[in-house]
């Protein structure tokens, strides 16, 4: 079977040491880079081709913010993972619009840090529970407005958070790619949001991601 691929940035060897062992107890899993700062991880990816990027956002050259920025402008396909102690939610926020698959409290647990890898992997959005709650707290109005979505605007609206481009969803659900970029203008106008990040948190806070 073969390894999932990782590449590990942070600027604190203690932390990438503690992170790498917790790895290797888990199967499947391959740490092939490590990197102390923002300005030597675009190297590592080209040189590793990982399948993961577990990604620190405060580090000394550019953050890992910039870092996510700068590798989503050619690649779609690296799985971006931050893990970091910061829980402000505008950086939180900074993060999920430069692009990156998940969002990981550094006092995590063993489990959920294989359920992040997991999740990230199946193209699918994680933020650890705490960081859910930054950054969109569940409200009766949120719920009110998933209960009056149609069956179809929730089906895209999953396929959307979990990173499928319009073209995909459009070949999934054998209708146009116009008719996709109807529902998600519809989606974000009924749910009050203005891009694709605003209906990932919502598609999340109310479970329809699983």
């Amino acid at each position: 079977m073969k390894s999932v691929r990782i590449v590990l940035a942070d600027d604190q060897l203690l932390v990438r040491a503690g992170i790498r062992a917790l790895l290797e107890t888990l199967p499947g899993y391959a740490v092939v880079a490590e990197c102390a700062n923002g300005a030597e991880v675009p190297a590592a990816i080209a040189t590793e081709q990982p399948d993961v990027l577990l990604l620190d956002i405060a580090m000394p050259g550019p953050s890992g913010i910039e870092v996510a920025k700068t590798l989503r402008g050619h690649d779609n396909s690296l799985r971006i993972l931050v893990l970091s102690s910061i829980e402000r939610r505008e950086i939180v926020e900074q993060a999920l619009n430069a692009g990156v698959n998940g969002y990981l409290l550094k006092d995590f647990l063993l489990d959920e840090l294989q359920e992040a890898l997991m999740t990230v992997l199946a193209d699918k959005p994680f933020l650890s529970p705490k960081i859910r709650e930054i950054v969109q707290p569940h409200t009766g109005s949120d719920s009110e407005r998933g209960e009056r979505l149609t069956t179809r605007q929730i089906e895209i609206l999953r396929l959307v958070a979990g990173g499928r481009t319009t073209k995909e969803i459009a070949r999934q659900l054998e209708i146009s790619p116009k008719t996709v970029e109807f529902h998600r203008a519809r989606l974000m106008q009924r749910i009050g949001v203005h891009d694709v990040t605003g209906l990932t948190r919502f598609a999340i806070q109310n479970g329809l991601i699983y």
